[in-house]
């Protein structure tokens, strides 16, 4: 509306605060609202003549309107023009009850009729509505992200940040960023920032060298960090994304264990090939020399050890295959005593020959859910191991097998144990010690203190699995040049120990089968050829699987069972044995094998049994007498031992 030039002043200020674009009060000394605009009206939902006259406190929640009119006084003592944004967080209240977030600014006009308080208020509900969408959609984020100004000091923290960190609501905004850095990087980090600061842009996240924080109870944890700098009126910040890849490392070292795992499977698998084929060699001819009626005492003694040890280094093939392929070991109520003074008798007569070996077994140790094999290859290992690191004339070894009864105190002492009793197996040496940077890595596979080619790495990573599949623990103490002790709790059976007797099978030597034996290790032929002859099969032997099909071809009706190898060149025994079924389909097959992984649901239908290498001679006569006189079975079952 356009004013004269004559017009009053005091209409022209009336008119020009009824139409200023903001809500304006007037409020006198007194603090009575004297002039109210239209925006004002909008604002508190009052009609101009509700609000003319009235204190203004009728306009300030009730929360704070006690104290608002000592804030009046204290302002009027000192008059000064006061902006928009200065102080504290203020409220108004409207007629309706609703608090609305505000910015006051105030400017003293001094009158003929006292001081007079121009009051500007700006409605901050829609930028409170903006920023609480963006607090809400930063505190969605999955990142954690921290804004962080030039001083270094945190200005902004979402919750997945809080939750990174380990700290309540609220408690990292005001705090430095150095807090949240580990004290080995510390020292550089300030260099870092400043260096960033001079040439601030976008680093994603993943750049860069691995990184690390420390949370509120100084439990450090890998993360990847993401830099953006904002620049504001208030200056530049940084933007920070972190991000917590502790669960990602876990997957990541989890992922390289099985692949370890896998290659461990794999050389496990083509080791026990060719192992079971000696072990058989060893087994089956010592036991012919064992046959011999003038043998003496003494070295039938010496063939029987040889016997055992070659037993034992079977099951050991077996069960190294078992734990590399992580599968669970059908356990038993097991008495350690036997095992492990094996083990030490053996021990004793090789690698710790000029060792000081000092046992105690206590009878009164619990028997534990294991098989003997387990606690044999235990004692052989860390034996080796001691062996190895006494390399002088002056090595003690100390190993003592006594009950532990775990209590309160002996759970925090001994972390992964629960209470209860124990066989407690600890062997202790004073060799060179595990250097400290080893001492963790020395349970992993192809890990070794040893020089280059004097040990494979798989010694310790196998005792550790097998005291974890009997829910057992060990423990490792070293000191560099005091030597070394392991420590291993295996918890009580809860049922009594059985030990098994192997049952005696008498051989009947009026066997008249006519079997084929096909084998390519010549050694192997002939010690198979030798005990079934012994136990009178009429045997003819092959090392070519081919010149035994062409033998079987020309004359299929004159053989009642082909036992053969699996693993030969040209034409493996599965295949043979498919060939020879094609016209005698009615001939049994025995399938002896030196790998570890046949598995009965992999083997066609043409192999009636299988039996593992390395086997006894009475083993192997058993399978031939029972598949040449068969016993009756389910339709469709197959036998495989």
């Amino acid at each position: 509306m356009p004013v004269s030039g004559n017009a009053d002043p005091d209409n022209v200020f009336a008119l020009a605060l009824d139409l200023a674009p903001t809500p304006i009060l007037v409020v006198n000394q007194a603090g009575r609202i004297v002039i109210v605009n239209q925006q004002s009206e909008t604002l508190f939902g009052y009609a101009r003549e509700e609000l003319l006259e009235q204190p203004i406190e009728m306009l300030v929640p009730e929360r704070f309107r006690d104290s608002h009119p000592q804030h009046r006084s204290h302002f009027l003592g000192s008059p000064e023009t006061r902006p928009m944004g200065s102080g504290r967080d203020l409220f108004v209240l409207r007629k309706d009850g609703r608090e609305v977030p505000v910015e006051i600014g105030l400017n003293p006009v001094p009158t003929a009729d006292g001081m007079l308080i121009i009051t500007s208020i700006l409605d901050l509900s829609e930028r409170r509505h903006a920023e609480a969408r963006f607090r809400a959609a930063v505190d969605s984020s999955p990142s954690g992200m921290l804004m962080v100004d030039t001083e270094g000091m945190i200005v902004m923290a979402n919750r997945e940040a809080e939750r990174t960190f380990a700290y309540a609501d609220g408690e990292i905004v005001g705090r430095s960023i150095d807090e949240f850095v580990p004290r080995r990087f510390s020292e550089n980090h300030h260099e870092h920032r400043q260096d960033y600061l001079h040439r601030p842009e976008a680093r994603p996240m993943g750049t860069g060298r691995e990184l690390y924080g420390v949370r509120s109870d100084g439990v450090e944890i890998p993360v990847e960090v993401g830099l953006t700098p904002i620049t504001t009126d208030e200056g530049t910040f940084v933007l920070a994304s972190v991000v917590d890849i502790s669960l990602r490392r876990r997957m990541e070292e989890q992922l390289r264990e099985a692949q370890r795992l896998e290659t461990v499977g794999a050389v496990a698998s083509g080791v026990a090939h060719d192992f079971n084929n000696l072990l058989l060699a060893i087994l089956g001819y010592s036991e012919i020399i064992l046959e011999d009626t003038s043998l003496r005492s003494e070295h039938r003694d010496d063939i029987r050890h040889i016997i055992r040890a070659a037993e034992r280094g079977r099951q050991v093939v077996g069960r190294m295959l078992t734990v590399a392929r992580q599968q669970q070991l059908e356990a038993s109520a097991t008495n350690l005593q036997g095992p492990v003074g094996e083990a030490l008798e053996l021990l004793q007569a090789s690698v710790l020959k000029s060792v000081d070996v000092r046992i105690h077994l206590d009878d009164a140790t619990p028997a534990v859910f294991c098989d003997s094999t387990q606690i044999h290859q235990i004692m052989m290992n860390l034996g080796s191991n001691a062996a190895h690191a006494m390399p002088g004339a002056e090595g003690v070894m100390d190993i003592s097998l006594v009950p532990f009864r775990a209590d309160d105190d002996a759970v925090v002492a001994h972390p992964g144990l629960k209470p209860g009793l124990y066989a407690r197996l600890t062997v202790t040496d004073n060799g060179v010690g595990i250097p400290a940077d080893m001492r963790e890595a020395v349970f992993d596979p192809f890990v070794t203190t040893r020089a280059v080619g004097g040990g494979t790495g798989l010694g310790l990573w196998m005792i550790r699995a097998t005291v974890q599949s009997a829910r057992g623990i060990i423990e490792l103490r070293s000191h560099e040049g005091h030597g070394t002790t392991f420590d291993i709790f295996l918890p009580a059976a809860d049922v009594a120990c059985t030990d098994s007797v192997e049952p005696r099978v008498e051989v009947n030597t009026d066997n008249r089968g006519k079997i084929v034996l096909v084998d390519d290790e010549p050694t192997l032929v002939e010690l198979g050829r030798r005990r079934l002859e012994s136990a009178g099969f009429q045997v003819t032997s092959f090392t070519s699987s081919v010149r035994a099909l062409e033998e079987i071809k020309s004359d299929p009706g004159s053989i009642d069972l082909l036992v053969t190898d699996n693993t030969m060149p040209r034409l493996s025994g599965i295949d043979l044995a498919q060939e020879v079924t094609r016209f005698r389909p009615d001939i049994p097959v025995l399938m002896v094998s030196g790998l570890a992984n046949v598995r009965k649901d992999e083997l066609p239908q043409c192999i009636t049994r299988v039996l593992q290498k390395p086997h006894t001679s009475m083993e192997l006569i058993v399978a031939v007498r029972e598949l040449l006189e068969p016993p009756e079975l389910p339709d469709g079952e197959m036998d495989v031992s």
